[in-house]
């Protein structure tokens, strides 16, 4: 009788190695619980995408409905007018946002890329690098991280501000704008960087990238909203990192659900994918990164306040910390 126990045991100890005795993820009683999630259509929300993808919002209890935007900018403001209850998007909408309002949280970066915002030239209008963007006019879409690289951009390349014109464009509109010359050169992120270079063929090309600026994409949420279901906001993380891991052992598969929902080449996902870190965070360089573009923003007269916000009001790690206590290593005194 020992013996057989034993055996069992062992039996039991292999087909864990091998994933054999690994519980799938138990099906929460009761009526799922509604949540509606903006979600940008930027290759930064393949997480969150993934795991709509894959049913794992549903499995932990979810009732997800996802409203999409064209970037990240887009969806908090959809936050805000109480469209959505979550919003997917990077650090500079809410650097802007924070000199206006303290009612809002970043819950967790997923992503981040330092290649993800990318300018991209006519070839025709005399830019060989940075330094040829003097003079000329560049296309971005203002409040975005792509803003943000313009600026790191030109300063990289020692050009001062106001040697070169920086108009607002919508993201989506850069390709054209750049294809009927209303502009030398665009500032944006994915994918709307490769529809440009696609659009326009031989016509253009991007400068060399400079790898200074960590894009990342977190989600976030309204306190009140984070008051009231911190459960739904764990069930969603739990969901993502889900995702997170279905992503690093499916990478064509990934690829090629990326490319069918934000309708980009798979050959330009291949290229480009590896550059994408996945993961839940919620780190110190999300604070740095957030008081470096305050102080942009300040700098630039893109606010009337002169003070930094305390970012640490704006970070809310108690989801994070339920989910993955390790993932959180900002400091928070």
């Amino acid at each position: 009788m020992k013996n057989h126990r034993i055996a069992i045991q062992i039996v039991c100890i292999v087909a864990l190695l091998i994933g054999g005795c690994k519980e799938s993820p138990k099906k929460p009683a009761g009526p799922a619980e509604k949540v509606t999630i903006g979600v940008a259509s930027q290759v930064l929300s393949a997480p969150v995408i993934i795991a709509i993808e894959k049913g794992y919002f549903k499995d932990e209890g979810l009732e997800v409905t996802v409203k999409e935007y064209d970037f990240g900018k887009l969806c908090l403001d959809g936050m805000f007018a109480s469209e959505v209850d979550l919003a997917t998007v990077a650090q500079m909408p809410v650097v802007l946002n924070s000199f206006k309002r303290e009612d809002f949280s970043v819950v967790a970066t997923f992503i981040y890329n330092y290649d993800d915002s990318k300018i991209v030239i006519r070839k025709d209008r005399g830019i060989n690098s940075g330094a040829d963007l003097k003079g000329k006019t560049i296309g971005t879409p203002f409040g975005t991280s792509a803003h943000f690289f313009s600026d790191v951009y030109l300063d990289y390349s020692n050009i001062r501000r106001g040697d070169a014109k920086v108009v607002n464009f919508p993201a989506k509109d850069l390709p054209a704008a750049l294809k009927d010359g209303t502009v030398d050169a665009i500032s944006v992120f994915e994918p709307y960087a490769h529809e440009t270079t696609k659009l326009l063929q031989d016509s253009a090309s991007r400068l060399p990238k400079i790898e200074i600026f960590r894009e990342a994409f977190n989600l976030a949420a309204m306190k009140d909203f984070l008051k009231k279901h911190p459960e739904v906001v764990e069930k969603v993380l739990r969901a993502i990192d889900r995702a997170v891991s279905f992503t690093k052992q499916n990478r064509a598969e990934t690829i090629i659900i990326l490319s069918r929902k934000l309708q980009v080449d798979e050959e330009f996902l291949e290229k480009a994918w590896d550059d994408y870190v996945l993961g839940l965070s919620l780190d110190q360089t999300l604070v740095l990164t957030l008081e470096d573009q305050a102080r942009w923003a300040i700098k630039n007269k893109l606010t009337d306040k002169t003070k930094i916000p305390n970012y640490l009001d704006f970070i809310y790690p108690n989801g994070l910390r339920a989910v993955n206590p390790k993932a959180v290593t900002v400091i928070m005194k």
